[in-house]
């Protein structure tokens, strides 16, 4: 079987990272396999990488921020944004590091610069900080909504932005709309449609479908959108990077996604 990989988090129903990573070592002819491991508890979910023991590991919802006082090391960048999505095996430790934040930058520069732009960013999770960290390195101003305010201020706080109130979301006006939500999975949108305006940009993290009922409302108003699949790529190739230290082969990981999903 060669060397193990895996993804931990909750429910992992729709997850594309196992199809992503196992073509890739096909690709380059590595002896590996990268498997699903849904897990609810964060302290299972660690037994679970070491014992199996897996070579590096993806980390989702609900697991990014909790994981952090149970690795050996978290590199700086993970702590600043408080969440971990790459676990890397270094011998006998775990090392926690955050792809999300590249993975999202990169995705919604293919389309767009956030210097000097107004960002929406709905939630407060481990991938709404990392939004929020980049936003801020890259000389953007952001806003953060999530249904717990508390929750909210939090980021705002830690990255130097603004809570506004879940139901106050559809006063905002600015440049760009980031949902880091999961309600696009659930066939929800996070804010109405009337909040979009055709200079906008909006970006669903959420990738399965591919276009959320946010970007389906994003298109019929003229806005430009960011598909949470190119995010879920790039958070992706960094990860096989920091794995195995080689170039990851970003145009086939790219195929298998595109070819299984909708």
């Amino acid at each position: 079987m060669g060397k193990r990989y895996g993804i931990v988090g909750y429910p992992l129903t729709w997850t594309l990272s196992p199809k992503m990573h196992n073509r890739a070592f096909s690709f380059l002819g590595i002896r590996a396999v990268f498997e699903a491991y849904p897990v609810q508890d964060v302290r299972e979910a660690v037994r679970l990488i070491k014992d199996t023991p897996l070579e590096g590991a993806s980390v989702t919802i609900p697991h990014k921020e909790a994981i952090i006082p149970y690795l050996d090391e978290v590199d700086e960048v993970s702590r600043e944004i408080g969440a971990v999505n790459t676990v890397i095996r270094m011998g006998k430790t775990l090392h926690g590091a955050n792809t999300d934040w590249e993975g999202f930058l990169k995705a919604i520069k293919e389309v767009t610069a956030l210097k000097g732009k107004e960002v929406l960013i709905l939630g407060a999770g481990g991938a709404a900080r990392a939004a929020a960290y980049a936003v801020k390195r890259e000389g953007g101003s952001f806003t953060v909504a999530s249904r717990t305010f508390r929750r909210a201020e939090k980021v705002a706080v830690d990255f130097g932005g603004r809570a506004l109130p879940w139901e106050e979301r559809g006063l905002w006006e600015g440049d760009i709309i980031v949902n880091a939500t999961p309600l696009g999975s659930k066939g929800e949108r996070p804010l109405s449609g009337e909040v979009i305006k055709p200079h906008m940009v909006v970006m669903d993290m959420v990738y399965t479908p591919r276009k959320t009922p946010l970007l389906e409302a994003a298109l019929e108003r003229g806005a430009r959108v960011v598909e949470g699949l190119r995010m879920l790529l790039f958070q992706g190739v960094k990860q096989f990077e920091l794995w195995l230290n080689i170039e990851a082969p970003e145009e086939v990981m790219w195929e298998v996604l595109t070819e299984t999903s909708t």
